[in-house]
């Protein structure tokens, strides 16, 4: 069986690509991350207040 090398640098020849965008959060868990996290997720402000009540 032939082995196929990929190569990074060259283009996709077939044509499908997929732009994924990615934001990561900064490790451990704090009020700053939760408050991170929810205006990601764009949650209403009572969301936050029970994540940190939970997070408490």
């Amino acid at each position: 069986m032939k082995q196929s090398t990929i190569n990074p640098s060259e283009e996709y020849k077939y044509g499908f690509t997929t732009d994924i965008e990615s934001i990561r959060a900064p490790k451990g868990l704090n009020e700053d991350v939760i408050k991170f996290i929810s205006n990601i997720k764009k949650e209403p402000h009572w969301m936050l207040e029970w994540r940190y009540n939970a997070y408490r």
